[in-house]
């Protein structure tokens, strides 16, 4: 690499020639071969894209996330003994490069090396949110992104997303070397940085762009990426050009990152509720983890763009979501009517009543439906589920709830004339009084 932090604003910023090539300066500067990921949603789909990528072009990986360390796809026992193994293998060149998913809570309470990876990517921090960045949770965020920034390495490369303020906003413009990602590259702060002659990712046209203002190349359009589902969730077109970023930072060439892109999804294995599309009984159910209000909003939208006649809400506990954020969460949760099917394992009255505050906001609140658990709240759904349904579950487990959902459905695929979704004795929820029925005053 033959540029960093340094430049002058007006030099321009290359890219290494070749994976090989990166690795070679990073030996020359004693920085271990290590991509970075952190962002307050979409990090451990971004570290498995991008891997997915590496693979594509042969290369041999590691990787840590939250579902913890795999060497070579590998699955292994542990973590941190894993990882060290792993660090001594990317070192000694039996792996050619390791990528590491970052914590904001965990950089916030135990900090990071200064100038110790060469290529890092931010996903998000706040999604523009005023409310978010007034949270607790974001300012310990916002304490971790600087170290992050400072773990850097001088020489290194950031792949930021240009669409989230707090993340690519203020000093990205002293950053000659920071890759800007975009759904819209006249978004000020991208126009700002392509003026400039830096890189950035962006659609246009419903393809997938990247390169410099004047000189740029399609790579392919959203249609075929399988991830962003033909562009519609936006989110994860996000994720995919911070994982291109990533990728061109490191030297990998165009084609094993389209080949990559044309196939990868978020498997439930090992990116259990990260918006995992299940089909069940011709319904289309997507399980995903709770989440703030400010990033709801977008899967919730993508839902919204799935064929289906009746919207369906599975929702428990909602781990995370701070109480005062409940009542917008069931605003959102919602919408357009259809049917709710709220569970609460543990009791929390008072968290339960603020969502239902919320529920009841809408012009026309839907059907609500109260179980003990999630497995109850299962049971309930596959009773009722019909096949234009579009189902969004904020899964407490999102493991057990895939799993459970994928015994459904190979128990639909062994009954050689199911073809309907008659659903016997069960429950008739369309008729249920248990909703709000009248906005709160």
């Amino acid at each position: 690499m033959s540029s960093g932090f340094t430049l002058s604003p007006h030099l321009t910023l290359q890219l290494p020639e070749s994976v090989a090539a990166w690795r070679a300066e990073l030996r020359h500067l004693g920085v271990p071969p290590v991509v970075a990921v952190a962002g307050s949603r979409g990090k451990s789909t971004v570290v498995h894209l991008l891997d997915a990528m590496l693979a594509e072009a042969g290369l041999r990986t590691a990787t840590w996330t939250d579902e913890g360390v795999r060497i070579l796809g590998r699955k292994q026992r542990g973590e941190l003994l894993p990882w060290t193994r792993a660090m001594k293998q990317t070192a000694s060149g039996e792996l050619d490069l390791a990528v590491q998913e970052l914590d904001w809570d965990t950089v916030h309470a135990v900090g990071l090396p200064r100038a110790a990876y060469p290529v890092v990517g931010i996903t998000n921090l706040c999604a523009n949110s005023d409310a978010c960045l007034l949270s607790d949770e974001t300012i310990r965020a916002m304490r971790a992104l600087q170290t992050i920034r400072e773990a850097t390495h001088p020489e290194g490369m950031l792949v930021l997303n240009g669409d989230d303020w707090a993340v690519a906003g203020g000093e990205v413009e002293a950053e000659p070397n920071a890759i800007l990602v975009t759904l819209n590259r006249d978004t000020p702060l991208v126009r700002s940085h392509l003026r400039r002659e830096r890189l950035a990712a962006w659609i246009e046209e419903d393809l997938l762009r990247f390169g410099r203002d004047g000189d740029h190349q399609p790579l392919l359009s959203l249609a075929d990426a399988a991830i962003t589902g033909k562009g519609s969730v936006g989110f994860q077109t996000v994720n995919t050009l911070v994982a291109v970023g990533l990728a061109r930072a490191v030297g990998l060439e165009f084609a094993p990152i389209v080949g990559a892109l044309r196939s990868f999804t978020t498997e439930p294995e090992r990116l259990p509720g990260s918006f995992n599309l299940v089909a069940v009984e011709g319904a289309t159910v997507i399980v995903d983890r709770p989440m703030a209000p400010w990033f709801l909003r977008q899967p919730l939208r993508a839902v919204g763009h799935l064929p289906g006649r009746r919207q369906v809400r599975v929702v428990g506990r909602l781990d995370g979501i701070a109480d005062a954020e409940l009542t917008e969460t069931g605003r959102l949760l919602g919408r357009g009517g259809g049917l709710i099917i709220i569970h609460d394992d543990v009791g929390a009255a008072e968290r339960r009543e603020l969502l239902l505050h919320g529920i009841a906001a809408n012009d026309l609140p839907p059907v609500v439906v109260h179980t003990k658990s999630e497995s109850a709240a299962l049971t309930a759904l596959l009773k009722v589920l019909r096949p234009d349904d579009t189902v969004y579950i904020l899964a407490d487990d999102p493991r057990s709830v895939l799993r459970r959902l994928q015994r459904a459905v190979q128990q639909t695929s062994q009954q050689p004339t199911a073809t309907s979704t008659e659903t016997g004795s069960g429950p008739d929820f369309s008729e249920s009084t248990g909703a709000p029925s009248a906005k709160p005053r």
